[in-house]
């Protein structure tokens, strides 16, 4: 453990005053995630099954540390999957994606990254399904879904969802790290102020959409304070270590810390 962590901290070194890998990583899966398009009729598609991500490092320190964090521990091909599926979108047969390190130049300004993307001129190109995407038989269509507080201050009373396959729910909208830089944005916020909002963790969990069992599933975020589901006289805990979550149902409630939601969907 102890060597894991002086990885860790190795590895944090050339960015303790700038972008830090973690943020590269997660800007890697942002724009991966924002190049799917709707093709009608509740159906997405990703146009692209060969990624390659050039890397940008200043120093030969930066690329070191680059290699050992994309190397060890990103697992881009996985990651870019997976939000894939959340957004309810198949992943093209044969999806590859290559991490190649390279120098930083002036003409990429203070880019860490680019991402070359290319369709493979092939028959191959027969989409299939990942884990959590819709069958090849349709998609079922995506109710609204709409969240009410009934404890706690948020910044509306009643949230409607009807387009973002993900969701997130936490205290204040935007999440900086030590140096000022936004890690998060929650889409149900509750205020900084407030007994009972203080309960609500800064980044307390999350709600996906599943278009293989058509429903939304909420997930705990390591280090919540407290996820539960209150539903017909029963309590269901909502475990961080549980990676898919629990469905939910119309009617549910929802308990981040003392705050609380309410579950409803409109077709």
């Amino acid at each position: 453990m102890d060597d894991m962590i002086g990885k860790v901290r190795d590895w944090m070194k050339p960015w303790m005053k700038g972008t830090s890998p973690l943020e590269i990583r997660r800007a890697v899966l942002d724009e991966a995630e924002s190049k799917v398009i709707a093709v009608g009729e509740g159906k997405r598609l990703f146009p692209y099954n060969r990624l390659k991500v050039h890397l940008l490092a200043t120093n030969p320190e930066e690329r070191t540390a680059l290699e050992a964090a994309a190397n060890e521990a990103w697992d881009l091909k996985n990651r870019i999957a997976e939000r894939l599926a959340e957004r309810g979108c198949p992943v093209p047969a044969g999806f590859t994606v290559e991490t190649v390190f390279d120098e930083a130049r002036p003409e990429f300004g203070e880019r860490r990254f680019f991402v070359e993307y290319e369709k493979a001129e092939s028959p191959a190109l027969v989409a299939v399904p990942a884990p959590g995407a819709p069958s090849a038989g349709g998609v079922a269509a995506r109710p609204t879904l709409v969240l009410t507080v009934v404890k706690g201050d948020a910044t509306q009373h009643v949230y409607d969802f009807e387009g973002p396959a993900r969701i997130h729910l936490g205290r204040l909208e935007e999440v900086v790290d030590a140096d000022g830089r936004v890690r998060r944005r929650n889409d149900v916020a509750f205020r900084e102020e407030g007994e009972v909002n203080t309960t609500v963790s800064r980044e307390h969990a999350r709600i996906s959409w599943d278009g293989e069992t058509a429903g939304y599933w909420l997930r705990a975020e390591q280090n919540a304070s407290g996820t539960r589901i209150y539903r017909d006289g029963r309590t269901i805990d909502v475990s961080a270590h549980d990676r898919r979550g629990v469905r939910l149902q119309a009617g549910d409630e929802i308990y981040l810390g003392r705050a609380c939601v309410k579950v409803a969907m409109r077709e």
